[in-house]
């Protein structure tokens, strides 16, 4: 786990990979605003039980919120990361203050060509998972740069990154069995926090379909929608500043606004005293 920067305090939860070293540019443009707590899902769950469920991430990320003494603060869930956000902040209003949620996949998994193979082998099919992955990551390559040697700068440094902290198939392939027997829609109707879906543009996220992702915004009240231009699935990573300035601006807006409302309130209660 680390924490870095200052300001409002601000978790980022990754994706299936697992690994929040996939995330440093986006951590590291936020952390220029505020104070930002990344850890990898096998740090938030060190462990892999066949009776856990998919809520064992609640008291796994209470657990690490705790010991960052962070009681509220915003959070930011990457992909599938999104739905362990959507589902804290609806099952613990009392310590989210505001929610991003970056390109997430459906609330109810539906699964897509090749899947079933990666969840019963998931060790074996790694090779191929790979390689769906970077086909899947290739017009978003493209797009996000404006020549070649860019383009190539910005994929050999995606690739380290992945291969420096690789992820665990057993692990992803283990959450992703909770997921499928889970489903977080009514969760996100109770979610009271001020919420952000920040998608790719339509048809260049090759990895979620914008359409999934856009279910939050129906789902949540008052949830609403931006786009980072020129992105797909991996945005915060191929844009991280513009990334920060979006989501960032969205976090400080939330927590001023409720900073601003608690005096108010505490007035309201002593003239009603």
């Amino acid at each position: 786990m680390i924490a870095k920067g200052t300001g409002f305090p601000v978790a980022m939860i990754p994706g299936i990979q697992g690994r929040w070293e996939w995330m440093t540019p986006a951590v590291d443009a936020m952390s220029a605003g505020h104070r930002v707590v990344a850890a990898s899902l096998s740090e938030i769950r060190p462990e892999r039980h066949a009776d856990d469920t998919f809520l064992a991430w609640m008291r796994a990320l209470d657990r690490v919120f705790d010991r960052a003494h962070e009681r509220r603060l915003s959070l930011i869930g990457v992909s599938f990361g999104g739905l362990i956000a959507a589902c804290y902040a609806a099952r613990r209003p009392d310590r989210v203050t505001s929610l991003v949620l970056v390109s997430p996949p459906a609330p109810v998994w539906h699964p897509r060509p090749g899947d079933e193979f990666c969840l019963r082998y998931p060790r074996l099919a790694l090779p191929y998972f790979g390689v769906r992955a970077v086909s899947r990551l290739l017009p978003e390559f493209y797009r996000s740069r404006d020549s070649w040697p860019q383009r190539a700068r910005f994929a050999l440094s995606h690739a380290t990154r992945g291969v420096t902290a690789p992820l665990s198939p057993l692990f992803a392939a283990h959450w992703v069995r909770e997921w499928q027997k889970f489903d977080i829609s009514e969760d996100c109707t109770r979610i009271a926090a001020p919420t952000l879906v920040l998608t790719g543009e339509p048809g260049l996220d090759q990895v979620v379909p914008f359409e999934r992702s856009m279910e939050y915004v129906k789902l949540i009240p008052g949830a609403t929608h931006k786009v980072l231009e020129g992105t797909g699935h991996i945005g915060l990573i191929a844009k991280p500043y513009r990334f920060a300035e979006l989501a960032g601006k969205f976090i400080y807006e939330a927590n001023s606004a409720e900073r601003q409302a608690k005096p108010a309130e505490e007035r309201s209660v002593r003239h009603a005293s």
